[in-house]
């Protein structure tokens, strides 16, 4: 039986384990059951003192590895098989507030925050080479627990210059890599413009810049952290919808058997507080409206979460948000059914009525949402636009996401 710690700053949590047949169990310690501060890594893992079974644990700890190609390039050249050996390697910096450790091996806690420049050659010689970023730097990177099927690595970014912490202290940015693809030019620039777009309309959004240089990087300051009145950094706890509700990542969309928009409101109404339900399920609905708008068919239950605030949870503000529909090759579905249809082109208002049914909302709720939301997008996209045409001159993906905006 092998084992990892996982840990909240200096508390103990639980243990994750795996045993000779690779089934995994987690529990919590008895500590952290006791800890005024408890909280629970998932609402599919409630503090409960039990050992989980294989499936639910994976349902978290499975959700905070790479994905896809990524994964697999990472695990070729540093000979890591599965989640276990995966998080044994690079779980001291997880999405959200906790680190996993090898036992012997504690929290590094430092006011210093020591930091160590990147070599950004490997990062530009990868993406030239159209190989996996995050892949080149495993040997000195240990924060590569980042979910997701894109090449990303979590540092810290300041003034244009990219570092890892050398001390335990959190990572405060995700450096994101253009997408690998002839066909899918300008990633950057998309998903920076589309956060833009969303923070202008009056949605939470994870604030970005893009870096340039030989190949520009999306800079995306990291919202599961909190600065103290020392200037120290801290983390904040959160779980995406897949793990909320104990799917594992292979199943995040909903045509793979992942959760529907249904079962994502329900969960929202069911989690958060009474003064906070009614808000943000409205804004669920904006965010389903925005992706609807802006042609992003990879949003998918992943890109939703919940976060830990000192007032409880609340929806996490907003990230991978990206105008998928100018690649012509990338799927014309949109991520969810909305009523029985999800190709764009025939999702009208008979299936916005069913999926106001399937709510249990207002007819009309879910349409008012959608044509507020494309007023206020016609009414910030232009200014924008203009703005971003200006800061980047030869970046035409503007023109194509313009476009896409007056075509929905």
């Amino acid at each position: 039986m092998k084992e990892l710690h996982v840990y909240y700053e200096m508390d103990r949590v639980g243990t994750f384990l795996q045993d000779d047949d690779l089934i995994h169990t987690f529990h919590y310690h008895s500590s952290w059951l006791q800890n005024p501060s408890r909280f629970p890594l998932s609402l599919a893992l409630p503090l409960k003192d039990e050992h989980f079974g294989n499936r639910i644990t994976l349902s978290f700890f499975e959700n905070l590895l790479p994905e896809g190609n990524i994964l697999d390039k990472i695990q070729s050249s540093q000979h890591v098989g599965g989640p276990f050996d995966f998080l044994a390697h690079y779980g001291s910096d997880c999405a959200g507030a906790i680190s996993i450790l090898q036992p012997g091996h504690e929290p590094l806690v430092s006011k210093s925050e020591k930091i160590q420049k990147i070599d950004m050659s490997l990062v530009y010689d990868s993406i030239e080479s159209k190989s996996s970023v995050a892949s080149a730097l495993a040997e000195e990177n240990v924060y590569l627990s980042l979910a997701g099927a894109q090449d990303k690595f979590a540092a810290i970014e300041k003034s244009g210059e990219i570092y890892l912490p050398t001390d335990g202290a959190p990572t405060t940015h995700i450096i994101k890599i253009p997408i690998h693809h002839s066909k899918i030019k300008d990633s950057v620039y998309n998903e920076h413009f589309c956060l833009e777009l969303a923070a202008a309309v009056g949605m939470p959004t994870a604030k970005s810049k893009v870096l340039e240089g030989p190949h520009p990087l999306l800079v995306v300051e990291r919202y599961d952290r909190y600065i103290d009145a020392e200037g120290i950094h801290h983390r904040l706890h959160q779980q995406d919808f897949c793990q909320a509700q104990g799917i594992l990542s292979e199943s995040k969309y909903e045509n793979k058997g992942g959760p529907n928009l249904k079962q994502n409101y329900d969960l929202v109404a069911a989690t958060l507080p009474v003064k906070a339900r009614l808000k943000s399920l409205e804004l669920f609905l904006k965010w389903l409206s925005f992706n609807l708008l802006i042609g992003n068919h990879d949003s998918h239950s992943k890109n939703l979460s919940f976060l830990l605030t000192k007032t409880g949870l609340e929806i996490a503000p907003f990230y991978d948000l990206l105008a998928t529909t100018i690649y012509p090759q990338l799927t014309p579905n949109f991520s969810f059914k909305i009523g029985d249809r999800d190709n764009f082109s025939q999702i009208g208002k008979n299936q916005i009525e069913q999926q106001e049914e399937l709510f249990g909302i207002k007819k009309n709720t879910l349409l008012s949402q959608i044509i507020e939301m494309d007023r206020k997008i016609n009414k910030s996209a232009f200014s924008l636009m203009d703005r971003m045409k200006t800061k980047f001159p030869e970046v035409t993906v503007f023109d194509r996401i313009d476009e896409e905006l007056a075509s929905r």
